[in-house]
């Protein structure tokens, strides 16, 4: 069968491209439903987002294990030329997967009041009947995802993403437009609108469908190098062993933010806080629907890198080229800083004056919150790099115990901090960011451990550092000085004027830096599409 093969670079950048445009459509899609049935008004927001959180943690116990695991498994053995067991590894995957992902659906659905009721949030329970055939449909894109993340052609997942984002814009958002008009409650209301997700889960298995078959038309007879092929109940013993680990992890993390649903909720109550039910859901809506959208960003871009660099990792120590796996891992440390380091210290300096640019109500609360979140930005990043790179070193157990603590931490944290008048809502990204640097700083211990050198940090982190404390003191003078020259009062178009040029200003003095300080390097630009070309205009030696 041919295969559309990319190096870890080119395939993360397919996927970093899909999250852009996944981001933009999510942009047409959050911003006017945040504005229809969000801000300081409404609580419809944060029932939707109650609803998506109990949909992502059942997905996290169900699925969430399989791409990585699978990806892994068929990039070993597609190193080793074992295209029959690569058949027969996506067959178990299947087999195994799909029914499990029918029971979460299942059970989600006919438990949606008990759920809702456990969250602290009854009127949410439409809403998750809503979205609970969606984990069934994330299960067969699953197995797909896995399958073609492991012969390194990410194009497919990249697309079925996009067809993801859409069915959200163009159903969720009619949907929700339609309940608005129509005056329905607002429990119905965020029970339609979250129906877009459901679709566009729907629309993107067909896609991987079709997609399947007619790759199978076409596929061409290929040369084995070996026809061993392992026996079922043996592939699927080290499926799960390798799945079933992985999904732990995440869903610590992920159940954790089901807990920081109800923990939340309860702790913005307690009578040292004094706010009503409906007081904290609306506070957890602005919460979850600005300051947190805008943090998933970066995220979603580095994921798309932990993607590519599992497989690529996995098939090199499967062929024993150590040099590669060196050069792979140093070249994607650096990578998540020069992408991370500039995103946190926008978020940093420019949160509130961001939101003002696509939110009318909640802007000050959520600039506040997302300012926070922008000390976890490169945390993030490197627990989804560096749990990749664990699990493709086959130490799928040391991502487990990261994930624990920093859970506990999280949990810990959320209860103690939000519990206090003075911090209240704010203890949520503090906690999430102290949460993170710990898992963070735990993995690239174990991580030196295990490869016997990390990367230069100079090299990795000081240069993107240096680079990124200029752009931000760059954009501190350019903004600061322009609103005390236009006199702009926050939500006017002289402040949105103003914030868009400190955003190309910073963008053009980040871009300057890293020139400047040779935190780019030639090796680096060569993996990218047309790399030769790109590091001949940038004088790259």
């Amino acid at each position: 069968m041919r295969q559309k093969k990319q190096n870890f670079v080119q395939g993360a950048v397919i996927l970093m491209a899909a999250s852009l445009i996944v981001k933009v459509i999510g942009a047409f899609f959050q911003i006017p439903l945040q504005n229809l049935i969000g801000g300081e008004r409404s609580p419809a927001f944060g029932l939707f987002s109650a609803a998506y959180r109990l949909y992502t943690a059942m997905l996290v116990v169900s699925t969430v294990g399989l791409p990585a695991a699978l990806s892994k498994m068929v990039a070993e053995a597609t190193a080793f030329g074992r295209e029959r067991e690569v058949r027969r590894i996506v067959r178990v995957a299947a087999g195994i997967f799909v029914p499990v992902g029918a029971a979460a659906s299942a059970v989600l659905f006919f438990g949606a009041d008990t759920f809702a009721r456990w969250i602290q949030n009854p009127a949410a329970c439409a809403a998750v009947m809503a979205i609970a055939p969606s984990v069934l449909m994330v299960a067969v894109l699953s197995v797909f995802r896995g399958y073609y993340q492991g012969r390194a052609n990410m194009v497919p997942t990249a697309v079925s993403q996009v067809i993801e984002a859409l069915g959200k814009l163009f159903v969720g958002l009619g949907l929700a437009y339609y309940a608005k008009a129509h005056g329905m409650a607002d429990p119905q209301v965020a029970a339609m609108t979250v129906l877009g997700v459901t679709l566009g889960e729907v629309g993107a298995a067909a896609y991987m469908l079709v997609q399947a078959a007619v790759v199978r038309r076409r596929s061409e007879p290929v040369h084995l190098l070996s026809d061993t092929v392992r026996p079922t109940r043996q592939l699927a013993k080290t499926l799960l062993s390798l799945s079933i680990p992985i999904t732990i992890s995440s869903a610590v993390m992920s159940l954790t933010d089901l807990i920081d649903v109800a923990l939340i909720a309860a702790r913005l109550q307690s009578p040292a806080v004094g706010m009503t039910a409906a007081q904290a859901t609306t506070v957890y809506g602005i919460y979850t629907g600005q300051a947190i959208n805008f943090f998933n960003l970066p995220q979603t871009l580095i994921t798309a890198l932990a993607v590519s660099v599992l497989p690529t990792i996995a098939s090199a120590r499967a062929a024993q080229n150590f040099t590669k796996v060196s050069q792979t891992l140093g070249t994607t440390l650096r990578l998540t800083m020069l992408i991370t380091l500039p995103a946190g210290t926008g978020f940093l300096l420019l949160s509130g004056p961001i939101l003002r640019l696509f939110y009318s109500e909640g802007t000050t609360i959520g600039g506040a919150l997302m300012a926070i979140l922008g000390l976890a930005v490169p945390a993030v990043a490197l627990v989804a790099v560096t749990n990749a790179t664990l699990q493709a070193f086959g130490r799928i157990d040391l991502p487990l115990v990261s994930m624990f603590l920093g859970a506990l931490v999280k949990i810990f944290g959320d209860y103690y901090l939000i519990g206090l008048p003075a911090v209240g809502i704010a203890g949520a990204p503090i906690s999430t960011a102290v949460c993170y640097w710990l898992i963070a700083l735990l993995n690239l211990l174990q991580i030196g451990r295990l490869s016997h050198a990390l990367p230069p940090l100079g090299k990795t982190v000081g240069r993107p550092l240096a680079a990124a404390v200029g752009m931000g003191a760059a954009t501190y003078l350019c903004h600061t000085g322009l609103l005390r020259l236009l006199d702009a009062a926050p939500g006017t178009a002289a402040d949105k004027l103003v914030t868009l040029l400190s955003i190309a200003v910073a963008v053009v003095a980040y871009g300057v830096l890293l020139l400047a300080l040779r935190a780019v390097e030639r090796e680096d630009v060569l993996l990218l599409p047309k790399g030769d070309k790109i590091a001949d205009i940038l004088h790259l030696k």
